[in-house]
């Protein structure tokens, strides 16, 4: 009579037991130790026990030691956790992995572990000088470190980079194999640069930030009637990377502008427009990155 009651209390709990494992359909590099934690919730922790296998039968339970290590957490008396650790994860890793509380199967998740590529740009030094070409390689490797010769997509500030990047119908980088070349550098070449392949189910990708000083242009066009101007646009761009924060002033404090980005060219744009009778005032546009900052001024006279 005893014993049936204890079978009872274990169908029982082991129906109402909520198990769920943190990673579903995992998907990992071989060489990592990878980590699958079972959580049980509405059990009594000091009876509730939790086990790991390769099959829905759980015939042979995995231990501790060898290429697995197993842990668990009792710390809350309505809930275990059960953690496996992989240890350096390989490709006859891949399977379905089986959490079973109390003699039944609660939860299970399919791992896969995949030599996908490992991507980094190099030098990891690079920078820009004006005038000079800067050259970038995208180093592919396997997870044994061997180099692969596998096309490779360049991306600048997020836009998938072409041979001209502003327009002019210049060539402003050569790409050749995992090699980008940057040519003629100036201001607006620094950007976030980033190299992978898109087509993979795990990341491989590199990023490498090129940071240059600001360079500003401006102009101004005036909007005259009858002789008399009636009001004025400034335009300030400011060439350079990280992205440069643009500032109006005059003397009566801060002006706001309107801004623009150009991510090909690592250009912010700011516009400026005065239409305020009797206005006369020195109007300075200050832009500025963590590397220095450069301003201009205008004289503006509105009748």
């Amino acid at each position: 009579m005893i014993w049936v009651l204890a079978l009872m209390l274990i169908v029982a709990e082991g129906t109402h037991a909520v198990c769920v494992i943190n990673q579903d359909n995992a998907i990992e590099r071989p060489g990592i130790d990878v980590f699958l934690d079972c959580s049980c919730t509405n059990v009594e922790a000091t009876t509730y026990n939790i086990s790991w296998c390769l099959e829905s039968t759980c015939a042979t339970p995995l231990e501790n030691g060898g290429d697995y290590g197993l842990t668990v957490d009792r710390s809350d008396p309505s809930a275990v956790v059960s953690s496996l650790q992989i240890l350096s994860a390989q490709v006859d890793d891949t399977s379905t992995y089986y959490c079973q509380g109390n003699g039944v199967i609660v939860a299970q998740t399919d791992l896969t572990v995949k030599d996908v590529p490992i991507a980094r740009i190099m030098p990891r030094d690079a920078s820009i000088t004006n005038g000079q070409n800067t050259t970038l390689t995208c180093r592919l490797t396997n997870s044994v470190d061997d180099v692969l010769n596998e096309p490779v997509v360049w991306k600048k500030n997020g836009v998938v980079i072409g041979e001209h990047l502003d327009g002019d119908g210049k060539m402003d980088v050569n790409l050749a194999g995992t090699e980008l070349t940057i040519i003629d550098g100036d201001a607006s070449d620094g950007g976030l640069y980033v190299c992978g392949q898109y087509n993979r189910s795990l990341e491989v990708e590199s990023q490498i930030d090129l940071q240059t000083r600001i360079e500003l242009s401006s102009d101004i066009k005036l909007n005259v009637k009858d002789g008399t101007t009636i009001s004025a646009q400034i335009n300030c761009s400011a060439k350079g990377y990280p992205y440069a924060s643009v500032q109006w002033s005059g003397s009566v404090g801060d002006l706001q502008g309107i801004n623009s980005q150009n991510a090909n060219l690592s250009t912010v744009t700011s516009s400026l427009e005065i239409s305020n009778k009797n206005f006369e005032d020195k109007i300075t546009c200050t832009a500025s990155n963590i590397l220095g900052s450069s301003t201009t001024s205008f004289e503006i006279n509105i009748g």
